[in-house]
C-alpha cells in the first residue's frame, strides 16, 4: 500500500491565526485512491524547519504533499527549503510568470518584482498550472542515490513531491484538476479502502467505547475509531480489501453492530449533521416550525438555515433575550416571569406555544437557559438549559444541565440538545 505524508507550511498555522483545513481535505480526496496518509505535521516559515520536515516525510513516505509558503514574501520558502532538501539549485521559470500574467491579465513587464520569486522552482520540477490563483503549483520526482534524495524524471523516480498554494480554493483546483490525475495513473490501488460513519447524539463517549470494543483492537480490519464533538459521537469505519466489492462485504458486519450500538441515539450516517437530519425529519414527514431562541441566541435557526430548501419547514425564528421581547413576541405571561423566572420550564413551554400559535407552524420550539459565565445562582446554575416543543398535541419541556461547560460550549450543546428534541419530535419519538 503506497503511503502519504501531508506538511502544512505557516507561521500563521502555529500562532492559530487560521484553522488548517487543508490537511482532512487531502486525506479524504486520497482515500477513494487506497492512498494511506501515515503522518501529518505543521511547520512554521523557518528554512531549516522546512528543510527537516521535508527529510523527516520523504523518509516516511512514498508521497509528499506540502501546502503553503509558494507566495511572493519573504517568508515564503517553500520552494527554497525543498530545492535545499534535494541538493538543487532554484531556476527561474518563465512560463510561470507567463501564467501568472495571464491569470492577471497584464503583460509579464508589469508584474511587480515579488512575483519573480514565485518562479524560482527547484530546477528539473514540473509547473502544475493554477487556474484559481498566482502561486504554480510544483511536482519533483524524487529518488535515493547515495544516501540522498535527489530530483529525478518521473520514469525513474521513487517518491514524488508535490507543492500547493495554502489557500484552501487553490489547494483544492490544484489538487483536484492536477495532483489526483497524476496519483491515480502511476498509484494504481493495490488495496481498496470503503469508509462509512455512523453518528449518534446523547450517549457518552465512553459507553460506545464500550459497546464496541471488540472491533477497536489493534489489526481489526475494518479499522474502527470514535471521536467527539458537541454531543455528537461518531464511529468512523474504514475497512481495506484487493476489491471495493470485499471491503464492502467486510464492512457490513461490523456496520450493522455499530448501528446497533448506537441504537437509542443514531440520527445519520455518514456526511450528514444533526442540522440536515433534523430538516430531513421535518420534510419528509410535512412539518413545519417556529423557534423562539433565548441563550442560544440564533445559533438552532442559523444551523438549520445554513442547508438549502429548509424555508420549506422553517417558518419564523425569533430572538427573544430580554424578558420584554418574551412577552412581546412569544405571549409569554408577566406572572410566568415574575413567578418562575425567564429560565423555567414554565417560561420555555410558553415560549415553544407562542412561537407557533404565532408562525401557525406544527411545532414551536423554544431555549432559554443560563450561558454563564455570570448569571446564575444556586437554584440555577450555569449552564441550566429548558427546551421547550409544542405541537396540536401540547407542549412538552425538558431540563439539561452542562456544569463545567464556558459559555460558548454551552450554547453550542443547547443548540445541538434543541436540534434533536425537534428531530425525534418530527418522526414520533
Amino acid at each position: 500500500m503506497f503511503t502519504v505524508f501531508l506538511l502544512s507550511i505557516g507561521d500563521e498555522l502555529l500562532l492559530g491565526e487560521i484553522v488548517d483545513t487543508n490537511k482532512p481535505f487531502i486525506a479524504q480526496r486520497l482515500m477513494p485512491l487506497g492512498l494511506t496518509v501515515v503522518g501529518a505535521e505543521t511547520v512554521g516559515d523557518e528554512i531549516e524547519d522546512i528543510v527537516a520536515a521535508f527529510q523527516r516525510a520523504l523518509k516516511r513516505a512514498d508521497i509528499v504533499i506540502a501546502t503553503g509558503g509558494l507566495g511572493p514574501t519573504d517568508d515564503d520558502l517553500t520552494n527554497e527549503a525543498l530545492a535545499k532538501t534535494l541538493g538543487c539549485e532554484l531556476e527561474f521559470r518563465n512560463d510561470v510568470m507567463e501564467q501568472m500574467a495571464a491569470r492577471l491579465k497584464r503583460t509579464v513587464t508589469s508584474l511587480p518584482g515579488s512575483n519573480r520569486k514565485q518562479a524560482m522552482l527547484p530546477k528539473g520540477a514540473q509547473v502544475l498550472r493554477n487556474d484559481w490563483g498566482t502561486a504554480p503549483g510544483v511536482h519533483v520526482p524524487v529518488k535515493l542515490t547515495e544516501g540522498a534524495y535527489q530530483v529525478a524524471e518521473v520514469a525513474a523516480a521513487t517518491k514524488h513531491v508535490f507543492l500547493t498554494a495554502g489557500v484552501p480554493r487553490e489547494m483544492k483546483g490544484i489538487l483536484t484538476e492536477r495532483i489526483v490525475p497524476f496519483l491515480e495513473a502511476h498509484y494504481p490501488a493495490a488495496r481498496a479502502l470503503v469508509m462509512k460513519k455512523c453518528h449518534a447524539f446523547g450517549i457518552p463517549e465512553s459507553i460506545v467505547g464500550e459497546r464496541i470494543k471488540p472491533m477497536m483492537q489493534a489489526g481489526h480490519n475494518p479499522n474502527v475509531g470514535t471521536r467527539v464533538g458537541g454531543g455528537v459521537v461518531t464511529v468512523r469505519l474504514v475497512a481495506s480489501a484487493p476489491t471495493e466489492r470485499e471491503a464492502l462485504e467486510l464492512l457490513q458486519p461490523c456496520l450493522a453492530q455499530t448501528r446497533e450500538a448506537l441504537r437509542e441515539g443514531l440520527f445519520a450516517e455518514d456526511d450528514e449533521t444533526l442540522a440536515s437530519a433534523t430538516l430531513a425529519a421535518l420534510l419528509w414527514n410535512n412539518k413545519t416550525v417556529a423557534i423562539a431562541e433565548s441563550c442560544t441566541g440564533g445559533l438552532v435557526s442559523a444551523m438549520l438555515t445554513e442547508i438549502p430548501g429548509s424555508s420549506a419547514a422553517l417558518l419564523e425564528c425569533a430572538v427573544v433575550y430580554s424578558n420584554e421581547a418574551k412577552m412581546r413576541t412569544c405571549s409569554v405571561k408577566a406572572e410566568t416571569l415574575a413567578v418562575h423566572g425567564a429560565v423555567s420550564a414554565q417560561t420555555a413551554a410558553e415560549l415553544a406555544s407562542g412561537i407557533r400559535i404565532r408562525a401557525k407552524a406544527d411545532f414551536g420550539l423554544s431555549i432559554t437557559g443560563i450561558a454563564g459565565p455570570e448569571g446564575g445562582s444556586e437554584s440555577k446554575p450555569v449552564g441550566l438549559v429548558y427546551f421547550g416543543i409544542a405541537s396540536i398535541a401540547g407542549v412538552r419541556t425538558v431540563e439539561r444541565n452542562y456544569p463545567g461547560l464556558d459559555r460558548g460550549m454551552v450554547r453550542d450543546r443547547a443548540a445541538a440538545q434543541a436540534l434533536d428534541f425537534l428531530r425525534r419530535t418530527a418522526i414520533g419519538e
